[in-house]
């Protein structure tokens, strides 16, 4: 399965933007013969935009996961892509993985929110759930939540092997990246791709440093702090950790 991760700074508040760079993405990957194509956490309406959320927010069935849905079909690739998701009267901080026939197949809503803010507009999730994708067992975690170890092992319980986390990791936690995303690969024994926004978004400033991590804890693939896109492949091979 050949995995690349998306990082740069969205268009704030602009949705049609975004899903226009995810859909030229898509196309240039399909080059590479790339499987799965991860963006960051909120790339679809930007990530600092306050009280635009809950303007902003569809639920799956509505306009941006069905153009994404589209778009992967279009381009026969994968799509994990992170979006405000509205349920009735919640606004939930979630992603979608979304397979090469349009299908989705994995859903997830972020149970452990940063900050005051992200717990003054969503609701949290309740539950780390696995799904199949390119004949892999994967799972799901949104930024925040890959730093406690319960998150990722809740995943390697239910066998998944890949890990994908959409995230909008900001300055000062640069050791997120470097540190923890890589133990959460290593005590799990589970490949981890962290796609995280880079530059400066209405005042905060995000560190990159999206990784493609094997279950050895070692980098396949590594961003540094501008805009880039890392491709690696994960093999069945990658996947299994002598002893």
């Amino acid at each position: 399965m050949k995995v690349l991760s998306y990082q740069d700074t969205p268009y704030s508040g602009d949705i049609n933007r975004n899903l226009e760079t995810i859909a030229r993405t898509a196309k240039g990957a399909r080059y590479f013969d790339v499987d799965v194509l991860v963006f960051p956490e909120l790339f679809v309406t930007g990530y600092n935009i306050d009280q635009l959320i809950p303007v902003l927010a569809e639920p799956v069935t509505g306009n941006i996961i069905t153009t994404i849905r589209r778009i992967s079909q279009q381009f026969e690739i994968s799509i994990i892509i992170g979006f405000p998701e509205k349920d009735q009267t919640d606004i939930f901080n979630s992603a979608v993985a979304v397979d090469a026939t349009g299908c989705i197949v994995g859903h997830h809503r972020k149970v452990y929110l940063f900050g005051d803010k992200e717990k003054e507009i969503f609701k949290p999730g309740e539950r780390f759930d696995s799904f199949e994708l390119n004949g892999c067992t994967c799972g799901m975690t949104i930024c925040y939540d890959i730093e406690f170890p319960e998150s990722v092992r809740a995943l390697a319980r239910q066998e998944v092997k890949v890990v994908f986390n959409p995230t909008a990791n900001m300055l000062p936690y640069v050791e997120v990246p470097k540190t923890l995303a890589r133990a959460r690969a290593l005590e799990n024994s589970v490949s981890v791709v962290y796609a995280n926004l880079s530059g400066e978004e209405n005042g905060l400033e995000y560190t990159g440093l999206s990784a493609i991590i094997g279950p050895d804890g070692l980098d396949l693939a590594r961003a540094g702090k501008g805009p880039a896109t890392i491709m690696a492949d994960i093999t069945p091979e990658q996947l299994t950790v002598p002893g």
